[in-house]
């Protein structure tokens, strides 16, 4: 045990108890566990934010041809591309050559 006076007072030091020093050291060694379990759900949720934040950019652009489909879907245009592409109709006024 040390002593030493300070000023009035007398000061003791003595050494802590070996329990005391190994439930720090366990103390420390969980604290150190459960910061780097952190920081890996951490990183875990910040690559899932950024592939919903991906998927709902393209979700968002791909929502944008689907409204300009649906806005343009009663043109007379609209509906002459669809039976050509989709029906393999062709215009009234069209001449189809076959080879043969």
């Amino acid at each position: 045990m040390k002593e030493f006076k300070t000023g009035k007072f007398k000061v003791r030091l003595r050494t802590a108890p070996v329990k005391l020093k190994a439930a720090l050291v366990v103390l420390i060694v969980l604290s150190m566990a459960a910061l780097v379990a952190l920081r890996w759900v951490h990183n875990g949720i910040q690559a899932e934010t950024q592939r919903k934040t991906e998927q709902a950019a393209a979700m968002e652009g791909e929502n944008a041809d689907l409204q300009e489909k649906i806005d343009n879907i009663g043109s007379v245009q609209s509906i002459r591309q669809i039976a050509q592409d989709e029906l393999g109709l062709a215009d009234p006024d069209t001449v189809l050559i076959q080879p043969e």
